[in-house]
């Protein structure tokens, strides 16, 4: 009679080892694979989200891009920042440039003097959407008119420049009515760096360096 309760107690114990075994096995299964699509996700992440160079397609040479280092934002309003305005005297006051530098994100508030007045940087998503926008985008010139159509005489100034290859590129530059010889991102994509340009434009002041 003890025999049968102990040979009945062992496979009960054997059974629920035998249980606790595969539960183990299968969390440890579930465990690892979570922690391989983590490790995948994360490695894509960064492979895709700092690209090495960010460069734009030159007009009229389609086989010449350019890489771009660094945009510059014009006519940035200073004067509700308290730390540029106690520094400034009052003929100082008026507009600034806004300096991005594309690899790093790093920003700089610069004076008529190229005086660093601020600093601050991008965030994360601000910054890849810049190298999004950028990457691969394209320069487009107006070509001339018609050389008997009349274009009034008034300029537009860029709303950002490109410093590539050590040369300037100004977006969106008109000199005359007609937009003769602009130059600006191809199609859509201008209209999506403008409004970029202006978000950065409205928020620089809240971009810190954490």
């Amino acid at each position: 009679m003890i025999d049968n309760k102990a040979r009945q107690t062992n496979s009960k114990v054997k059974r629920f080892a035998n249980k606790g075994l595969a539960l183990a096995s299968t969390l440890g299964l579930i465990v690892a694979f979570q922690n391989c699509s983590q490790e995948s996700l994360v490695s894509s992440s960064n492979e895709n989200e700092n690209p090495a160079e960010v460069s734009v397609n030159l007009p009229g040479k389609s086989s010449e891009s350019a890489k771009v280092d660094f945009v510059e934002v014009p006519n940035i309003q200073a004067a509700s920042s308290e730390k540029i305005s106690s520094s400034l005297s009052s003929e100082e006051e008026g507009e600034f440039r806004l300096v991005i530098a594309v690899e790093s994100g790093a920003l700089q508030i610069l004076s008529h003097s190229n005086e660093v007045l601020d600093k601050g940087c991008l965030s994360q998503s601000d910054l890849q959407e810049l190298k999004t926008i950028l990457s691969g985008s394209s320069i487009c010139k107006k070509s001339a008119d018609a050389e008997d159509r009349i274009c009034a005489q008034v300029y537009k100034p860029s709303y950002a420049s490109l410093y590539a290859n050590e040369k300037r590129i100004s977006l969106g530059e008109e000199r005359d009515s007609c937009g003769t010889g602009k130059i600006d991102l191809c199609g859509e994509l201008s209209n999506v760096f403008k409004a970029y340009i202006t978000h950065i434009k409205q928020n620089w002041e809240h971009m810190s360096c954490e």
